[in-house]
């Protein structure tokens, strides 16, 4: 396929530190980092686009895609689901697919050193795939026995601090009767956390929740822990939401558990959004459909103790399987106010103190964070792109 390099985006002056820097004219659906300093979008019409950061044109990759999909990017690859549920993959400059497939809409794919993992409608239920590159183009090599919540974004953990890059997590054990809500897109949620081993996806721990409670949650946080790493996600039940954190128990080799939780809302139909910048930063949006209340949290052996730090704040809007609309460079978080026309510089090395509001011209969809050019790129509900740089 030839690559086609012409204008993608009608660009502004920057408007000072911090500020809205750029527009993007094309109708863009989903964005994702690319590289520490270059951002691949996807249009509404199905195109793919690399763009540098603060850059003045964008690299067309391919078209026919699926822009409900996110696309994903890691070890030079960058990972989409094509329109009739195969999979598609850019590599040094060539395109690569699988044969027709069933990957699942709006579910996540995760790039592998060596294999791309997704998720598939087989047999009345939703389940873990890999694929491997053969020949031309991508076979899957492998299928789970276990089922996972249809749009699942698997991600990859050390849970057991071996330091072999870990293995999948996923959110399993889909119910849509227990505990009926639909903040996430639909009404089913998971009742397992699943860690399932990266070649063959066979089960290594797995966490089974009781009733009533569900995790509220498509993508946990991955967070460090001491040596191997915690994820950060939600309980919800009767109490309504509750931040948890959930590791490998040391006591049993194939179990996970719940190390530590925060206190519960205490309203059923009560949610909380977490965000961390997955080392020292744990946080979490109280309702941030109604109140958007920001809490940061400590952890204080088998509790998570929070307390407010800020208000007029969401980074999740009502139904969208967008769970965490925040960007992190370095200590500083770029959070969207409730109403989505603004967003917030706060410091997490001083207490949280608000640095600036950049005020947008329509409704912020999605932020992603380009550390290597120290830039946020916005995507707007306009279907534009607007590059904030941090506070000075």
């Amino acid at each position: 396929m030839t690559l086609r390099r012409r204008p993608l985006l009608a660009w502004l002056a920057a408007a000072g530190a911090g500020r809205a820097a750029a527009a993007a004219s094309a109708d863009l659906r989903q964005i994702v980092a690319a590289g520490p300093a270059s951002l691949a979008a996807l249009t509404a019409g199905g195109e793919l686009w690399t763009l540098p950061a603060r850059g003045t044109s964008g690299r067309r990759l391919g078209d026919g895609l699926d822009p409900a999909t996110p696309p994903t990017a890691a070890y030079g690859r960058l990972a989409a689901r094509r329109r009739d549920g195969a999979l598609w993959v850019h590599e040094a400059g060539r395109v690569t697919t699988s044969p027709p497939a069933s990957l699942a809409p709006e579910a996540g794919l995760l790039v592998l050193p060596a294999g791309i993992i997704g998720i598939a409608a087989a047999g009345g239920s939703h389940r873990v795939v890999r694929f491997d590159p053969s020949g031309a183009g991508w076979e899957r090599v492998a299928i789970s026995d276990q089922a996972v919540l249809p749009d699942a974004r698997p991600l990859q953990a050390d849970l057991d601090g071996r330091g072999d890059g870990g293995h999948l997590v996923l959110l399993g054990g889909p119910d849509g009767d227990r505990y009926r809500h639909g903040v996430l897109g639909d009404a089913v949620e998971a009742t397992r956390v699943l860690l399932l081993e990266r070649h063959g996806l066979t089960p290594m721990r797995e966490l089974a929740i009781d009733a009533p409670q569900v995790i509220e949650d498509i993508a946990p946080h991955r967070v460090a822990l001491d040596g191997r790493d915690g994820l950060l996600t939600v309980l919800s039940g009767p109490q309504g939401g509750q931040l948890a954190l959930i590791d490998a128990d040391p006591a049993r080799p194939r179990a996970l558990r719940v190390a530590a939780r925060g206190d519960a809302l205490g309203t059923p139909h009560r949610w909380m959004a977490p965000a961390s910048d997955g080392r020292h930063h744990w946080l979490a949006v109280h309702t941030p459909h109604l109140a958007g209340t920001l809490h940061a949290y400590r952890r204080e052996g088998e509790r998570l103790i929070g307390r407010a730090v800020d208000d007029d704040v969401a980074n999740h809007r009502l139904g969208s399987r967008r769970l965490d609309t925040s960007a992190w460079l370095g200590p500083r978080l770029l959070m969207p106010a409730r109403s989505g026309h603004r967003l917030h510089w706060l410091d997490g090395a001083a207490g949280w103190r608000r640095l600036d509001t950049v005020e947008l011209p329509a409704r912020v969809a999605d932020l992603v964070a380009l550390a290597g050019a120290g830039c946020v790129a916005a995507l707007l509900d306009d279907g534009s792109l607007r590059w904030i740089d941090a506070p000075s």
